[in-house]
């Protein structure tokens, strides 16, 4: 954000802002867009400014008086993206200008919250009982118009250009998302998707059953979808909704109201002999919340309450039901910890793996239009209502595009393409993602590797063997390309050592190549960044290796930027490219002398490095045929020795420069970098 933009924001601060806000006076009326003042934050909250706000049936179910928590007057509003205006005394996790999604489920984080610190749940009761009456956590109102107060709503109140929310209430969320999306993961789609995450744990080939195709069905079917099961039907009593759910992950849908002459039991049961190994409970009706248990599966299917019941419902079914194996169980919020994993969604979404645009309907322009997205929203043929309320000043990142996601060792090899503004085109990179050791476990550390000549991102990541050791110990490991590709340089494609798959890892200043050819900056700085912006990573913890042009890669990156990186290894590296033939042509060709490559040459830079000094650890086969013309690894060991850094060089005896070499030390490489992580106990 601008330093403009921030000065704009920190003007108000300490003052009670007169805005525009939909305030509800009563049940049953149109919301008043009308002037109302918002007071400064307290200690532990946050006062924010709405930039997008999507319209949930929970907001129109309070509305029209069903709520028995409902209180008037208020503003509703309560699936929002917003911009932080200022924070209250003891505020340390947000600061002016951080991009947050308020969340009616707070996470206090506090060691003594057995809550937030049970993997089970994620019901923090910290301000449970202040939100409940409509008032902040210390019993009193933010929100006022002209001297009379205003009720908050679930904690958020987002009908309005700024609201007051608690500190543990607000996640912070990557800057460059597209808030007029992400202000969808505030309620119903993150509730439906961790329905079937958290609450359910939806395995691979099993059956589902979902009663409701509005947005949250949806959202339980496009989880579903992506958690691999096998048959996925979609149950309402409106056809016309059928075409998306099919679109969204469904096997088939049916009408519960014409098929069977309405006994959807028996066509539900007809299909799957002995139920649904899971059944979800999208519509709040209390008969249907029954019926979906009653198809679940005997023996051990699990039926999910999400849709709310109106005021005074209560559910009920033969006991038998459960004596038989079913199990009953509701979801809020569907159990995500609100501000430790809605930011994860959003990462995940900005990745391309769960689109939310197909929930997206109807859009308006200023908060005076919230009436005319309630209509729509009663219409019938609108999922999300997203009403824009204020420009953020923000401009949303260009997103990659996944271009694969595989199963592979205990985590997912992802591959994405994205624009690259230090190299001016199109850029490919994969990424081996672990799974989480535990839901509470801390984010995976991050280890860069750089290939050699010749190669792209592919080669390593089926070739190097690194995925079973990376993913025991919970490595994040980053592939990028060795080259910009298809830039239209005349001779780019000329050699096999120089252009195309050859990129030598440096900022090129020589005309014909300056205006792609930076994959210095690329790999230290742009490509990390956008690492920690889209995924669940430490964005501090970081290793490097690499092996022969990019093991150079790997130890000029680390000895240009002191304590950058926990560790550095290698695989045959080109220790001393100045001296050497591939680095004569490289440094020649990029940057106009083999001088001027001696600031991209490690045995140059050794001797006058000064920072933190981890050991380095190199790998060499005595059979490797490039090892005294082109690596030259004791030069490199030599300008170590005299300059008093510390650096294994291990002489694999017969191993040559192919991957079968590297593949057999590899589990050594990631158990070096997993030391200095602190994945592992140090030796």
């Amino acid at each position: 954000m601008s330093s403009a933009m921030i000065d704009a924001l920190k003007a108000t601060n300490g003052q009670t802002i007169t805005c525009k806000a939909a305030v509800a006076w009563e049940a049953k009326k149109p919301l008043d867009v009308t002037d109302i003042q918002v007071a400064p934050p307290k200690a532990g909250e946050v006062r924010v400014k709405i930039i997008s706000n999507a319209l949930c049936h929970t907001d129109i179910y309070t509305l029209d008086g069903h709520d028995p928590e409902g209180l008037f007057p208020c503003v509703l509003g309560h699936e929002a993206a917003a911009v932080v205006e200022s924070v209250g005394d003891g505020v340390t996790s947000v600061v002016v200008g951080d991009v947050v999604i308020p969340c009616y489920t707070p996470e206090c984080k506090k060691h003594d919250c057995i809550f937030c610190q049970s993997p089970k749940t994620n019901l923090c009761p910290s301000i449970r009982s202040t939100q409940g009456q409509g008032l902040m956590p210390d019993g009193t109102s933010r929100l006022s118009k002209d001297g009379k107060q205003i009720f908050h709503f679930m904690g958020c109140s987002t009908f309005a250009e700024y609201a007051v929310i608690a500190e543990i209430s607000a996640a912070k969320i990557n800057p460059g998302a597209d808030l007029d999306k992400m202000c969808l993961l505030g309620c119903g789609v993150a509730t439906g998707w961790g329905a079937v995450f958290n609450n359910t744990k939806v395995e691979p080939g099993t059956t589902v059953a979902v009663f409701g195709l509005g947005a949250l069905g949806l959202s339980v079917i496009q989880a579903a979808k992506c958690a691999g099961a096998r048959y996925i039907v979609g149950v309402d009593i409106n056809d016309a909704k059928f075409v998306k759910a099919v679109e969204m992950g469904a096997t088939e849908c049916v009408n519960s109201m014409t098929c069977e002459g309405g006994d959807v039991k028996a066509w539900l049961i007809g299909k799957e002999k002995w139920g649904y190994d899971y059944t979800f409970d999208c519509t709040g009706n209390v008969n249907v919340m029954r019926t979906a248990l009653e198809v679940a599966h005997r023996g051990w299917g699990e039926s999910c309450v999400i849709g709310v019941a109106a005021a005074g419902k209560e559910i009920s079914t033969r006991p038998f039901q459960l004596v038989t194996g079913r199990n009953w169980k509701g979801t809020a919020f569907g159990g995500w910890k609100s501000r430790t994993e809605v930011p994860k969604l959003v990462q995940t979404v900005m990745r391309g793996e769960m689109p939310l645009e197909p929930y997206i309907t109807h859009t308006f322009q200023g908060l005076e239009n919230v009436n005319a997205s309630i209509d729509a929203l009663h219409g019938g043929e609108c999922l999300r209502a997203v009403v824009h309320i204020s420009d953020s000043g923000l401009t949303p990142s260009k997103l990659p595009k996944l271009k694969g996601n595989v199963r592979v060792d205990g985590g997912w090899m992802k591959q994405l393409s994205h624009w690259s503004d230090a190299c001016n085109c199109e850029m490919t990179f994969s990424v081996f993602l672990p799974d989480q050791l535990a839901r509470g476990a801390p984010p995976p550390p991050v280890l860069y590797y750089l290939s050699g000549l010749t190669c792209s991102d592919e080669n390593a990541r089926t070739k190097a063997n690194f995925a079973a050791e990376a993913g025991k110990v919970g490595l994040a490991v980053v592939f990028p390309d060795t080259s910009p590709r298809g830039v239209n340089i005349p001779t780019q494609d000329d050699s096999w050592d120089f252009g195309s798959g050859a990129g030598f890892y440096v900022d090129a200043t020589t005309e014909a190549w300056s205006g792609h050819y930076k994959m210095y900056t690329y790999i230290t700085k742009e490509l990390p960044e956008l690492i920690s912006g889209i995924f669940p990573v430490d964005p501090h913890r970081r290793s490097i290796t690499g092996h022969s042009m990019g093991g150079h890669g790997a130890m000029i990156a680390h000895l240009k930027n002191p304590g950058m990186y926990s560790s550095v290894s290698a695989f045959a590296p080109i220790c001393n490219p100045s001296a050497v033939p591939w680095g004569e042509k490289a440094f020649t060709g990029y940057l106009g002398s083999v001088d001027a490559g001696k600031a991209y040459d490690a045995t140059e830079l050794v001797k006058s490095y000064s920072g933190p000094k981890p050991c380095i650890l190199i790998d060499q086969g005595t059979a490797d045929g490039f090892m005294n013309n082109q690596l030259k690894p004791g030069n490199f060991s030599a300008a170590c020795g005299e300059a008093g850094y510390p650096v294994q060089v291990r002489m694999q005896p017969l191993y040559d420069h192919s991957y079968y070499f590297i593949a057999t030390f590899m589990r050594d490489h990631v158990d070096h970098h997993a030391r200095a992580l602190g994945l592992r106990p140090k030796l």
